[in-house]
């Protein structure tokens, strides 16, 4: 969790202090966070599950739980062993090896030992196309034909890739004070890819299209809307084009905000079988990250106004509210209130099916 002390009057000044008695409406459905990432620790999880409790989250699945063998993945069975279905988890991939003719097998018989002991899919992380590098320093792509083996194993088993390609539009354009992410980036300047010998973010989520055509039977996830949510009508085209596709919504209301309501209103109503809620919510030994970095201490009271701002954009018509990320961008939003029907399949229904297997209502 990045906190930051310095230039804290700049930060002020820019987007304002936290408005601490601003009510804000919080809706009775109960909730299933499909993404979150918890440190596997006694300590994280009471204090994930007070916040969860007070929110109205029923169920959660952490993405971020290791690879069968590493500390973090054994320490995430213990969590699944205490809270049974409560609980879900994608395991991940390790690149170590990646220029070895066997890594691919290696990761595929990986991802069958996480599935046998409970994982529900494996996430991969940014880092693929703008991080992981061959032995010839050459970045690996999206659609390398080494992951293969990875995903026709998720196909074989029923397990879900969870996808996070490319990165907000922002962060590949200069970071200068006309970017609508300045001030994020501001303080994360690290998350910026523009002017690096990167890809485009074109030629990231390119690949990964093709990924998706190249695996019609492997059930993708593609977190943060598809990782497009600037673009609804390409998103919408996406999910019409692969019936294997699904998405969350994690950490990214603040830009599906900036589209009209009626818009984002018919999006999610089309495509509501297809949809899961995802926060982003990070409880780590450092504390709370809400979406994005922290510019000032967090505490349970900032990350149940993070909830409710969720519930308030999605549940009412309220107009010119703040979105849950403010300081992904200053602008406000226009709540899009959608029937009960369909937000029972966002909350909840969706990834009972996607992720728990299971029609069961909570």
């Amino acid at each position: 969790m990045l906190r930051i002390t310095a230039l804290l009057p700049l930060v002020l000044l820019v987007c304002g202090c936290p408005d601490k008695e601003q009510p804000v409406p919080s809706g009775p459905i109960p909730i299933i966070d499909s993404h979150v990432h918890i440190t596997p620790t006694p300590e994280c999880l009471e204090h994930s599950l007070r916040i969860f409790k007070a929110n109205g989250i029923t169920r959660f699945c952490t993405k971020s739980a290791g690879f069968p063998g590493s500390p973090r993945f054994s320490a995430t069975l213990k969590i699944q062993q205490q809270l049974g279905e409560r609980f879900a988890f994608f395991s991940n991939l390790d690149w170590r090896g990646i220029d070895h003719p066997g890594w691919g097998q290696r990761e595929a018989n990986r991802l069958g030992e996480a599935v046998r002991q409970g994982a529900r899919g494996f996430k991969i992380f940014k880092n693929l196309g703008l991080g992981v590098r061959t032995r010839d320093g050459r970045l690996l792509t999206v659609d390398d034909p080494r992951l293969d083996p990875v995903f026709k194993k998720a196909a074989e088993l029923g397990a879900i890739a969870a996808m996070h390609t490319s990165d907000p539009l922002a962060f590949f354009e200069p970071p200068t004070p006309d970017n609508p992410r300045y001030l994020e980036l501001l303080f994360a300047p690290s998350w910026s890819f523009y002017g690096e010998d990167l890809p485009s973010r074109k030629a990231l989520l390119d690949a990964r299209d093709r990924l998706l055509a190249r695996h019609p039977k492997t059930v993708f996830l593609g977190i943060h809307l598809a990782n497009n949510p600037e673009d609804i009508s390409y998103v919408d085209n996406l999910l019409s084009r692969h019936p294997n596709l699904y998405v969350d919504t994690s950490a990214r209301l603040g830009e599906i905000g900036r589209h009209p309501a009626d818009q984002v209103r018919k999006f999610f109503t089309k495509h509501q079988d297809r949809i899961l809620f995802g926060s982003d919510l990070i409880v780590s030994p450092t504390g709370l990250q809400l979406g994005s970095l922290s510019i000032w201490p967090d505490d349970d009271s900032d990350a149940d106004r993070f909830y409710q701002a969720h519930r308030e954009y999605l549940e009412t018509d309220h107009q010119g509210i703040d979105h849950p990320t403010p300081i992904q961008g200053s602008w406000k939003v226009d709540a899009i209130n959608l029937p009960r029907g369909v937000l029972d399949k966002l909350y909840r229904l969706n990834a009972l099916k996607l992720i728990w297997k299971t029609n069961a209502l909570e």
